[in-house]
C-alpha cells in the first residue's frame, strides 16, 4: 500500500506536555508512550490519535490507564512484528493492554487482559480503545465539523440500517466503524475481529471534546437486549481484539477489515457460482410449489446459474405430507432445480407453545423457551419467544431436525430469526455467560450436523436474518430486511448494499438483499409496482451478486416476470460470482461498478419522484475517455466521448457495459 500523505492535515504548534517517555517503531507503525499513560498511534512517523484503556468490575470497580499505575511494559517479536504489552496497576486490579503489530500494515490489534491479585475477576464491560478526547498532538480527525462517523447495524432485522452522521455523542456503531473526512476519505478504522463471545460497540462519547470508545460488552434495544451483557470470570478475562488503522481510503480499509475479521474456524466453502434462488411463500400446499418449480423451468431458463442451477426456496412444508414432499425433490432434482427450506430453530411461535420435542419424552416447545431471572418467560418479540438451544432437549430436537431435512433431500437451509439466539441471559449451560456464546453453541451444532464429510453431500446455508458476527458459519447472509411494494423499500437495498460491500468474499461467501418481491406479496398494501420500480429492484439484486426473489401468488404478474428475470445479459453478470462497489460511501449514493475479467460494468439508480438527468466521467470507474455503452437492460448501444450522459425516468435504472470503440 502506498504511503498516505496527510500532513496538510496535522496543525503545526509545538509539542505540548504530556511528554514522550519513549517510543517504539514497528514498522509502518510505532508508538509514542506519554508520561501520563496515553499511547499514541502513529503511521508513517505521522501522529494519529492517542488512546487509553478501562473497564469495571462486577463489584463495581472502575478502572482506567488515565490514574492507573503503569508497573511495566514487555515488547515481544513475532514473525512479521510486535506485540508490545502494557501492564497497569488500580484498586487491586491488574491490567494488560496488549498492541500487536505487523511490519507491512498500517493497522494494529488491540486486546485489553484483566485480573485480580484477589480473587477471580469478573466483568462484563472492557473499554480496549479509548480515544479520550482531541489534542494539538493529535490527526483533527474528532475536532473538525466535517468528522463523519459510518454506525453499522448490529443485525439486519427490524428494518436497520446502516447511515453516515455527524460525530456527536452517544452514537453507537455495532462490531465495525469508520471515522473519516469525506472530501479526502482519509479515516480511522475500528472493529472487533473475534466476536464469538462479547457484543462489541464502537461508542462516541458523552463528552464536549468528542472521543471514541472501542467497547467489549454491549447490550441494548438495538442489540435486543433487555438485560445487561453477561459476566465473564476467571483468573484472567480478555476483551474481543480491535483492529485500528487510518487509511488513505476508508473503502479500501473496510476491505482489510473484513479480511482481518474472517472466522478461520467456520463452515466448509461453497463451491458452486452465486446461487439464483427463488423464494416461494403459500400455505397453499405442495400443489401450488410444484405449479412455481414448473413456470421457473420451463419459462425462466436463463435464470440459474453457472451450472444452469435454481434453487427454490419453500417457505413453509408446515403439515406436508413427507412421502410427497420426498418425491416432489426427487423431481426436482431430476430436472436440475434444487430446493431449500426455511428454518427458524432459535424462537417460535407462542401458538407452537405445545408442539412435542423431537426425541424427548412429554417435552414440548413450551419446556425449553428461554426464561428470565424470575422463571417468566421472556415478552414476546414480534410475536415469537426465544428458545434456550443449551438445554439438552433444545438441542436434540434441533438435532433431529437438521438430520430431517437432509434425509429428505433438501440442498438449501435458510436460517431465519437467529437473533434471538444471542439475547442476554443466564441459560441453562452455566459455562455460557453470554448471548454470543450461545449463538456460538447453536453454530456450532450446524458445523456439525452439516458437513458435507457427515452428511454425504453439499448443503448451502443461508442466515436470511441474523446478526453480523459470528461470521462464516454460512455461505450466505441477507445484508438487509426484505423489500416489499414501495420506493422505500429499494432505497433501504441499497443503502445496505452501499455500506457492506465489504462483507462478500470475507465475512460471507455472498452477500444479498434478501427476498426482493417483484409486483406484491401477501404483506403489502399496494396492488402492484410499476414497471420500472420492478427493474430496479432486480437491479438491486444483479449487482449485489446474488438474485434471490418473489413475485407473488398473482399469475397476471407471470409474463411481467419473464421480461425481467430471464435477461441473460444481467444474469451472466451474477456468475461472475462478484458484487459491485459503492462509487462513494454517502448516504445518497446510487452508483455503483465492477471491474471484472477486463470488462466495467455500472448500476445507475434514480429513485426521485421525477425524471433525472447523469453526467458522468468515465475515468471515475477507471476507463477510457471514449467507447460504447451497452444497456443490459435492453440490449442498445450508444457511443459516448469525454461525458456518459444518462436520463432516466423516475424510479427507473440502468446496468451497462462499458467497451472500448
Amino acid at each position: 500500500m502506498a504511503n498516505i500523505n496527510i500532513s496538510e492535515n496535522i496543525k503545526k504548534q509545538p509539542l505540548k506536555q504530556p511528554e514522550v517517555e519513549h517510543s517504539f517503531d514497528c514498522g509502518r507503525v510505532s508508538f509514542d508512550f506519554y508520561d501520563n499513560n496515553a499511547v499514541m498511534y502513529k503511521l508513517d512517523g505521522i501522529n494519529i490519535n492517542w488512546f487509553f484503556a478501562g473497564g469495571k468490575t462486577k463489584d463495581g470497580r472502575y478502572f482506567t490507564s488515565k490514574t492507573a499505575k503503569k508497573t511495566s511494559y514487555r515488547i515481544t517479536a513475532t514473525k512479521n512484528g510486535y506485540i508490545i504489552s502494557l501492564y497497569y496497576w488500580e484498586d487491586d486490579i491488574i491490567f494488560v493492554q496488549h498492541l500487536i503489530t505487523d511490519i507491512h500494515n498500517p493497522f494494529f490489534i488491540c486486546q485489553l487482559e484483566i485480573m485480580d491479585e484477589k480473587i477471580p475477576t469478573e466483568t462484563n464491560y472492557l473499554v480496549v480503545l479509548d480515544f479520550s478526547y482531541p489534542s494539538d498532538l493529535c490527526l483533527p480527525l474528532f475536532s473538525s465539523p466535517d468528522t463523519k462517523m459510518l454506525l453499522c447495524p448490529y443485525d439486519n432485522d427490524m428494518s436497520n440500517k446502516y447511515e453516515i452522521v455527524d460525530l456527536k455523542s452517544k452514537r453507537i456503531s455495532y462490531d465495525v466503524s469508520a471515522i473519516f473526512n469525506p472530501k479526502s476519505s482519509n479515516g480511522l478504522i475500528l472493529g472487533s475481529i473475534d466476536n464469538n463471545i462479547w457484543k462489541n460497540a464502537i461508542v462516541c462519547n458523552e463528552d464536549k471534546n468528542i472521543g471514541l470508545s472501542c467497547i467489549s460488552g454491549i447490550a441494548n434495544t438495538s442489540t435486543h437486549d433487555i438485560n445487561d451483557h453477561g459476566y465473564l470470570q476467571g483468573k484472567t478475562v480478555s476483551s474481543d481484539r480491535f483492529v485500528c488503522g487510518f487509511f488513505k481510503d476508508i473503502k479500501e480499509g473496510l476491505i482489510y477489515y473484513g479480511k482481518i475479521a474472517q472466522n478461520k474456524n467456520g463452515i466448509h466453502q461453497y463451491y458452486g457460482s452465486s446461487p439464483f434462488v427463488w423464494s416461494l411463500s403459500s400455505s397453499d400446499g405442495l400443489d401450488y410449489y410444484e405449479e412455481e418449480a414448473d413456470f421457473l423451468y420451463h419459462k425462466l431458463k436463463n435464470f440459474a446459474d453457472i451450472d444452469g442451477t435454481t434453487y427454490i426456496i419453500l417457505d413453509n412444508i408446515l403439515g406436508l405430507s413427507k412421502i410427497r414432499l420426498k418425491r416432489f425433490i426427487k423431481k426436482l432434482h431430476k430436472r436440475g432445480q434444487k430446493v431449500g427450506v426455511s428454518f427458524f430453530p432459535l424462537c417460535h411461535l407462542e401458538a407452537m407453545n405445545m408442539t412435542p420435542l423431537k426425541g424427548s419424552f412429554f417435552k414440548f416447545r413450551k419446556d425449553v423457551v428461554l426464561k428470565q431471572s424470575d422463571d417468566f418467560n421472556f415478552q414476546p418479540i414480534d410475536g415469537r419467544l426465544p428458545i434456550d438451544i443449551t438445554i439438552p432437549e433444545a438441542e436434540k430436537d434441533l438435532r433431529i431436525q437438521l438430520r430431517e431435512i437432509v434425509n429428505l433431500g433438501f440442498d438449501y437451509i435458510r436460517f431465519d430469526f437467529l437473533s434471538f439466539g444471542a439475547l442476554e441471559n443466564e441459560r441453562y449451560n452455566k459455562e455460557i455467560k453470554t448471548g454470543r456464546q450461545a449463538l456460538s453453541y447453536f453454530y456450532q451444532i450446524l458445523k456439525e450436523e452439516l458437513n458435507p464429510a457427515k452428511i454425504g453431500k453439499e448443503i448451502f446455508i443461508d442466515f436470511f436474518t441474523s446478526p453480523l458476527f459470528p461470521s462464516n458459519f454460512a455461505h450466505l447472509r441477507k445484508c438487509c430486511c426484505d423489500s416489499f411494494s414501495t420506493i422505500e423499500d429499494i432505497k433501504h437495498i441499497l443503502n445496505n448494499l452501499t455500506y457492506s460491500y465489504w462483507t462478500n468474499k470475507n465475512l460471507y461467501q455472498f452477500n444479498t438483499v434478501g427476498s426482493a418481491v417483484f409486483y406484491s406479496s401477501d404483506n403489502d398494501e399496494k396492488e402492484s409496482l410499476t414497471s420500472l420500480e420492478v427493474k430496479s429492484r432486480y437491479n438491486a439484486s444483479i449487482i449485489s451478486g446474488v438474485v434471490y426473489n418473489y413475485y407473488g401468488k398473482d399469475s397476471n404478474n407471470k409474463e411481467k416476470t419473464i421480461l425481467i428475470a430471464n435477461n441473460d445479459n444481467l444474469n451472466k453478470i451474477v456468475r461472475l460470482n462478484k458484487n459491485f462497489l459503492p462509487l462513494t460511501l454517502a448516504n445518497d449514493n446510487y452508483i455503483y461498478y465492477l471491474s471484472c475479467q477486463g470488462k466495467t460494468f455500472v448500476a445507475v439508480f434514480n429513485l426521485s419522484d421525477e425524471t433525472k438527468t447523469f453526467k458522468l466521467d468515465p475515468k471515475i470507474f477507471n476507463f477510457d475517455n471514449q467507447g460504447i455503452l451497452i444497456d443490459l437492460n435492453n440490449n442498445t448501444s450508444t457511443v459516448f466521448t469525454n461525458k456518459i450522459h444518462l436520463t432516466l425516468d423516475k424510479y427507473d435504472s440502468i446496468i451497462f457495459e462499458l467497451k472500448k470503440n
